[in-house]
């Protein structure tokens, strides 16, 4: 296809048991003016099938492209997908998840009406086992000035302190209608994530500072699969470190873009929100003994940076359970943090 309306991004890797659901989904667009690139990791072997399963797809579809692409991680792959899409907009499909049939005729509609830069919609989460719930919910809203706009990028990464929630709206790009001219206008890329954690929180960040007119709506049309076997959800005990890592770069950002206080509040409780759920996914880890688990978090409380950030944010503020889970680890009381990341695991 010379000019497709939308090119679709879609990684592959290790999903063969979910690709078929994916594919079928995005095939069978009641809007058929797209093309799916699909990028595999070239990796020789390869863990399964996928790649002679894309190369199939290929065969059997003109508007399917396959890119083999050296195995850099997620966010490169990405890269390697908008380095060929030809669309007039970009979408991002993850290979274990899949979007109804009429998304795409919807939101075309929806840009038609309104001329936006980008489209966020919610999703909606669903497992093996037949269970669905809603993670995210959005109002129709259009964000149409610069003050609104910033304010939407705060949002993104945290809410205020005295929130109940640490973030209400998401940011995966999976969950997003793109304009290809300001990706490459301004040629906007993916982190590589084995560097930063949540690159689709920078991408969106890079690409909203340069959109005018910016739209949520409420409907769910992205099916996101609870896979525990996905890399997202996989054990990595270095996360907390490079949560640093993605929290420095933050501030750098914020500041260059004078966000001031608030980018700071802002990108602050991020960094302790995400380091709460990462030391729970460790704590709940079948797999480790309780000495091991309690050895990792005395290496997690000794890292310095939680004073520098107790002295400076106003933890105390946050609701109270999440003030205490980092009063625990600033304090560096390591048993009581062991206790209490499991009594509350125990709760759910």
């Amino acid at each position: 296809m010379n000019n497709p309306k939308i090119s679709v991004i879609v990684p592959v890797y290790n999903v063969e048991k979910y690709l078929p659901c994916c594919m079928d989904a995005l095939l069978n667009q009641t809007f058929t003016d797209i093309e799916i690139v699909i990028v595999v990791d070239k990796v020789s072997p390869p863990p399964d099938n996928c790649p002679a399963m894309c190369d199939e797809y290929a065969k059997q579809d003109h508007r399917v492209k396959v890119v083999h692409a050296k195995n850099e991680g997620l966010g490169l792959a990405l890269n390697a997908g908008l380095e060929v899409a030809k669309g007039q907009f970009i979408a991002f499909n993850d290979p274990d998840d899949y979007i109804e049939t009429h998304t795409y005729e919807k939101l075309i509609s929806e840009y038609e009406g309104t001329n936006a830069d980008v489209i966020y919609y919610p999703f909606q989460r669903f497992n093996d086992q037949g269970e669905t719930w809603r993670k995210n919910f959005y109002t129709r809203k259009l964000y149409s000035t610069e003050e609104e706009i910033r304010e939407l990028i705060l949002n993104m990464i945290s809410n205020p302190p005295n929130a109940k929630k640490d973030r209400n709206i998401e940011c995966s790009v999976c969950c997003g209608l793109y304009r290809h001219d300001i990706i490459r206008k301004n040629e906007i890329r993916f982190k590589n994530e084995r560097e930063f954690l949540s690159v689709d929180l920078l991408f969106n960040f890079d690409y909203l500072l340069y959109s005018s007119r910016v739209i949520t709506i409420p409907d769910a049309f992205y099916h996101y699969r609870e896979n525990p076997l996905s890399l997202s959800r996989a054990l990595k005990p270095e996360n907390v470190t490079q949560n640093h890592f993605l929290y420095r770069y933050l501030l750098e950002i914020l500041e260059k873009n004078n966000f001031g206080i608030d980018g700071y509040l802002r990108a602050t409780r991020l960094m302790i929100g995400v380091s709460r759920g990462d030391i729970r996914q460790y704590i709940q880890e079948a797999s480790l003994s309780k000495k091991e688990k309690i050895q990792w978090l005395k290496k997690v409380v000794s890292l310095t940076y939680w004073k520098e950030i107790a002295v400076k944010y106003p933890y105390w503020r946050l609701p109270l359970k999440h003030a205490l889970y980092f009063y625990l680890l600033y304090k560096r009381y390591c048993r009581l943090l062991y206790y209490y990341s499991d009594l509350k695991l125990k709760k759910k």
